[in-house]
């Protein structure tokens, strides 16, 4: 005696395919973690390099105004003994 329905269960076939497209998802995620926490250090380590650049470039600016003035001393100094 069938009532005409079959039962549909999943084939191991089937269950295998699935569980290896959840394990490769949750191995992309785990990946795109690690590439965003590696792009975020990144990021932290250009903004300081560029922090530090901007001090060096006051910096050097400010030697160059302070060997500007010892050289226009040094040559009226210069000029005033002959």
């Amino acid at each position: 005696m069938t009532d005409g329905h079959k039962k549909r269960t999943l084939s191991p076939s089937w269950a295998g395919v699935v569980v290896a497209a959840l394990t490769a998802l949750g191995a992309i995620t785990v990946q795109w973690g690690v590439v965003t926490t590696k792009l975020d250090d990144l990021e932290k380590r250009l903004d300081e390099m560029i922090f530090e650049t901007r001090s060096l470039r006051g910096e050097y600016q400010d030697v160059q105004r302070r060997l500007a003035i010892l050289e226009g001393q040094h040559q009226s100094g210069a000029r005033a003994n002959p």
